[in-house]
């Protein structure tokens, strides 16, 4: 901690780095086609990484035809060169052509609101980044890469899975060692998730010898940029950019990030405000047991939204059952809540007994092994249907500490799975029942695995949500929406768009600099086609 507080005066350095002169994040991290695994631990007071071994991909290029010239074994790149460089771009080159001129363009002029929404989040969490960065031996400049991958959210999730400040792929991250589980998401911990996404860029530079091409193979695969370089006989990323090999995203990839630099160490003179919001600042304690959010939070005097604010990977209200764990809190309440933890008992610091359940298990059954009622347990649990349809823990609320309004809360907190169910009929088949939900056979079979279309009978429940191959949703992360940014902080106004031929909702996302998600959610729309003339609301 009072390592981060040293850094707080070279924060303020960073910010006034601006003396000089929209898309969405889309762009995916693939796997690696063979990679050593690298361990980060932590401590109650800050977060300690073990030596790294570097991740090289030797399988999968000695089984392509390569010229091995083109991959030189020892990249130029030193350490000292960032120092001696800091903020004069001649680690990771600046190349000035159309389509960075483009995105420059794009974010001072299109959607400059977008920018300055990402330019306010980068501020909680640049120090931290670049702490990280110098630390793992990779130029810091690549500290601004998260605002091509996500505009700094560090809960960002995308359609492809993707997850987190860096968007790391599932697989990716458990290459680096990131878990996701029921309990955790570490692609989205702002300090495990750049650590990994130093090894991984690093590991690429490693390979490719050059930060262009690995800035491209963080966006495409490390196979897919081999492939071109054996394909065009070319090390130069923007030789390989003008074939039609790569996609037009990864060609993009790099130009993106370069002009996204280039505008935070300028900001001022584009135009954009300072960042409003505030280096994050936090204590750490360390829980060998599992403690609820909420209770820390009337401990610390602080809220629930503060903490996960704090602990973005934390997927539930509760920490993780297994080992010790180290939870962020609010700067100077560390030594009083360890104190206080300290003296309570399992029951009072968790609110809740935790049981497992198998899917097609029933809350009745549960409800009287532990002498509670029904109702009571499918409140705590946010569940509508008494038969589960997955595997997931069920919270016991304890009664000695029961509080109604916490628990309504936490039960919003865990985003529990309530599929849609439909209940057969006489005379109904899958089919008859997958027309009538809009959906095909195949996918009412794949959202109800176990029953033969053949075989299904009056009363029994089909599955029949819509956005059933998003059936893990209670696991997915909440993403910020991206509001106008509003110099004289007026009230908020609503637009009336109306959808002409040939418009999707992305393009009228981009043209009022907001998101997909935040129209359908302000017009609940379940799905992203729209038909000419449709009004939809669209909300500043």
């Amino acid at each position: 901690m009072k390592k981060y507080l040293a850094i707080i005066p070279a924060i303020l350095f960073v910010v006034s780095c601006a003396g000089k002169p929209g898309p969405k994040y889309s762009s995916l991290v693939q796997e690696p086609s063979a990679a050593e695994e690298s361990e980060v631990q932590d401590t109650p007071d800050t977060v300690a990484f073990e030596a790294f071994s570097p991740v090289f991909l030797t399988d999968e290029i000695s089984k392509r035809e390569l010229n091995y010239a083109l991959l030189p074994s020892k990249p130029e790149f030193h350490f000292d060169d960032i120092v001696q460089t800091r903020y004069v771009y001649d680690v990771i080159p600046l190349v000035e052509e159309d389509r960075y001129e483009y995105y420059v363009r794009r974010f001072t002029k299109d959607i400059p609101n977008v920018f300055q929404n990402w330019l306010n989040r980068s501020n909680k969490y640049l120090y931290i980044v670049k702490d990280i960065l110098r630390r793992e031996g990779v130029p810091d400049e690549l500290a601004y890469l998260p605002f091509t991958e996500s505009g700094f959210n560090a809960t960002a999730i995308s359609r492809a899975g993707a997850s987190g400040m860096w968007q790391f792929m599932k697989g990716t991250g458990k290459i680096y060692n990131l878990d996701d589980n029921f309990w955790v998401d570490e692609r989205r911990d702002f300090e495990k998730a750049t650590t990994a996404a130093a090894r991984h860029l690093r590991d690429l530079y490693e390979d490719l010898g050059d930060w262009h091409l690995a800035l491209a193979a963080y966006n495409a695969g490390m196979g897919k940029i081999i492939r071109a370089i054996r394909m065009y006989e070319s090390r130069d990323f923007y030789t390989l950019a003008r074939y039609s090999y790569l996609k037009r995203e990864t060609k993009d990839y790099v130009p993106k990030y370069l002009a996204l630099r280039h505008i935070f160490c300028n900001y001022q003179e584009y135009g954009f405000e300072t960042p409003v919001e505030t280096p994050l600042i936090f204590d750490r304690v360390t829980v060998d047991r599992q403690v609820n959010l909420y209770v820390i939070a009337k401990l610390a005097g602080t809220s629930y939204d503060v903490l996960k604010d704090l602990n973005p990977e934390l997927k539930t209200p509760v920490t993780p059952p297994s080992g010790s764990y180290s939870i962020r809190v609010p700067y100077g309440t560390g030594e009083s809540l360890s104190v206080q933890m300290a003296k309570m008992s399992q029951d009072e610091l968790l609110m809740y007994k935790i049981y497992y359940a198998k899917k097609g298990e029933s809350l009745d059954n549960i409800a009287r092994k532990y002498n509670v009622s029904l109702s009571n347990l499918k409140t705590s649990n946010g569940l509508r249907h008494a038969k589960l349809y997955m595997n997931t823990p069920i919270f016991i609320p304890v009664q000695k500490h029961f509080d109604p309004s916490v628990d309504r809360e936490f039960a919003k907190s865990l985003k529990p799975y309530n599929p849609k169910v439909h209940v057969v009929k006489r005379g109904e088949n899958l089919s008859v029942i997958a027309r009538k939900y809009g959906l095909r056979l195949n996918e009412v079979v794949a959202m109800n695995k176990g029953i033969k279309p053949s075989k299904i009978r009056p009363g029994q429940n089909i599955i029949v949500s819509v956005d059933y191959k998003r059936s893990d949703k209670r696991y997915v992360a909440q993403t910020n929406t991206y509001k106008k940014y509003n110099t004289t902080a007026a009230a908020a106004k609503q637009k009336r768009h109306v959808v002409r031929s040939g418009e999707s909702l992305w393009a009228i996302a981009q043209k009022y600099g907001t998101t997909v998600n935040a129209i359908k959610k302000t017009n609940k729309l379940s799905g992203s086609q729209i038909l000419p003339g449709k009004v939809l609301i669209i909300t500043d």
